[in-house]
């Protein structure tokens, strides 16, 4: 017999296999968000990946006229960190985001804008941008 509180409780998740090296897949950013003149300026941060899985990714802009991201699409390698460039050019000063989406990679694949023409991605990271 069960326990009422237990009746709605999700279930376990899967148990972690080798081939994560027990961290699940995930990107983190850093710094986590981005405060940029308005007026214009540059941003840098680090996509930090401490799964064992080479992952790919992809960043989304809820501004494209006022940004412009350097890479869009790349590689962040197993237990590895990537630079990425945030550039604001001058504009009106307003609260926007990035979201950054990631899959796994095969370690031969060479074009990460094709990983993500098929399928769903396994997560995202969001980058706040407050332009001031």
């Amino acid at each position: 017999m069960t326990d009422a509180a237990d009746a709605g409780a999700a279930p376990p998740p899967p148990p972690l296999d080798d081939a994560t090296g027990g961290v699940p897949p995930t990107l983190s950013a850093d710094p986590p968000e981005a405060a940029i003149p308005a007026d214009g300026g540059v941003s840098t941060h680090q996509l930090a990946n401490p799964s064992a899985i080479r992952l790919a990714f992809k960043i989304k802009s809820s501004n494209n006229n006022d940004y412009r991201l350097n890479p869009v699409y790349g590689f962040v390698e197993a237990t590895a960190a990537t630079p990425i460039e945030i550039t604001r050019t001058a504009g009106p000063p307003r609260i926007d985001k990035l979201v950054v989406q990631f899959k796994e990679a095969p370690t031969d694949a060479a074009d990460a804008s094709a990983i993500f023409k098929e399928g769903a991605p396994l997560g995202e990271v969001t980058i706040p941008l407050n332009a001031s």
